[in-house]
């Protein structure tokens, strides 16, 4: 029976690769453009990218460029093989942490079928990269190997920095249960962070640390939209399951799972404290609007259930792993395109040269549509949308339809994955 559950799990592997290769290199967001820049020419100063930087994401995409694909190419494929590697890498976690051969088995299914493993694929950020150098750091301490844990933990933080909490926190865990290890680990993970972030500072110097200040402020009270920031009303996690419904579904499912297992009182290790940090972290320190968040609480969640060893973990996975198959339906049957941002910049470049208001891909659409004047809707104020609205032309690009108040010639671009924005346009009457 488990020849057979492995059987179906990497037909369902190499089905979801097939798709997923099809799709050719496309920018979705702005974020994905300073990748691309910053593939080209790092300057974190220059949003090359923009802070902290990424230098070890960075790193990697320029061995693509220099091995002669293009930086679009180098960023798009590198996401796209890192979130690849995170099912086997995350059966290989649970292993190493106390799963049993089924419980692999399911932790292998339940995150190759995650609801936001393909948006994180095609998102061209540095997401999927962190997590499987994090994923890669827990098997690493599941074997005893903290030297290379330390090192891949070093480079998931180097790829990703907001991990710091959980990843942070685990090694701590780690430091305090086994003392022997110690040194090893601080010499280890300090060597690795001074290696990509020394280089940084050294490249940038002191105004590294002003441009750190302005945009941790700027994330946690201004346009982060995290539950520090009250300036505005966006999008909320609730805003966000009405969205994706069955999604936040199995994720709840889950959680509740994994709440009752904590009342069992599970055995303190570095995955259980990852698991719980993450899920925190993302719930309030993270923007809703981005669903791509979702996907490291959501991973390690599946992990520490799957070596739990518990028969009702055991049945919430593969009650999971069906519920998030019904959604593969949506995905593998429409045709591969690029990004929403992208066609929408196809739509325009045919259009007369006008003024277009959104908050969508603002500097790549500076970039790509130099003979139009785009203005960021988030800085109009009232007055100002009223006169733009009766001056024409004029062109109105926005991720959601109740922004849609102009006339009703509107053109709409459909996502490629769930957890991805619909682009429409609409021009003033």
């Amino acid at each position: 029976m488990l020849r057979l559950g492995w059987g179906l799990a990497l037909f369902c592997y190499a089905v979801l690769s097939i798709w997923l290769l099809r799709h050719p290199p496309s920018i979705p967001t702005d974020d994905a453009f300073f990748f691309v820049n910053g593939t080209i020419r790092f300057s974190v100063l220059e949003f090359r990218p923009h802070f902290p930087g990424y230098p070890g994401f960075i790193a990697l995409s320029k061995l693509l460029y220099f091995a002669g694909l293009t930086a679009k190419q180098a960023v798009f494929y590198l996401t796209l093989f890192s979130a690849l590697t995170l099912p086997p890498l995350s059966a290989w976690a649970a292993k190493t942490n106390g799963a049993s051969p089924t419980g692999t088995l399911l932790a292998f299914a339940g995150v190759l079928t995650l609801p936001f493993l393909p948006l994180v694929s095609l998102s061209m950020m540095s997401d999927a990269t962190g997590i499987a150098f994090f994923l890669a750091a827990l098997a690493s301490i599941g074997r005893g190997h903290h030297g290379f844990a330390s090192a891949f933990a070093g480079m998931a933080l180097a790829c990703r920095p907001s991990f710091f909490i959980p990843i942070g926190l685990s090694l701590f865990i780690e430091w305090c249960l086994k003392k022997e290890a110690r040194f090893t680990m601080f010499i280890t993970t300090a060597a690795t962070l001074f290696l990509f972030f020394g280089a940084v500072v050294l490249l940038e110097g002191e105004s590294y640390f002003l441009e750190a200040l302005r945009f941790t402020e700027g994330h946690f009270t201004v346009w982060g939209n995290t539950s520090f920031e009250q300036a505005t009303k966006r999008d909320t996690w609730l805003d966000a399951a009405t969205r994706e419904p069955l999604a936040f579904i199995t994720l709840s499912l889950l959680i509740c799972t994994a709440a009752y297992a904590l009342f069992k009182k599970p055995q303190l290790t570095p995955l259980t404290i990852a698991t719980l940090s993450a899920l925190l972290w993302t719930a309030f320190a993270q923007n809703p609007e981005n669903l791509r968040h979702v996907l490291l609480p959501t991973v390690l969640l599946v992990i520490w259930l799957a070596s739990l060893r518990a028969r009702s973990t055991r049945y919430v996975l593969y009650i999971s792993v069906l519920l998030q198959l019904n959604l593969w339906s949506q995905l593998e049957l429409q045709p591969t395109s690029d990004s929403p941002l992208d066609r929408s910049i196809g739509y325009l470049e045919k259009q007369p040269n006008s003024l277009l208001v959104t908050n969508r891909g603002v500097y790549y659409l500076r970039d790509r549509l130099p003979k139009h004047q785009i203005k960021d809707a988030y800085y109009i104020d009232g007055e100002e949308r009223l006169t733009i609205q009766t001056n024409s032309p004029a062109w109105k690009l926005t991720g959601s339809t109740e922004d849609i108040k102009w006339c009703e010639n509107n053109y709409s671009f459909g996502s490629r994955t769930l957890g991805e924005r619909d682009l429409h346009i609409q021009s003033n009457c």
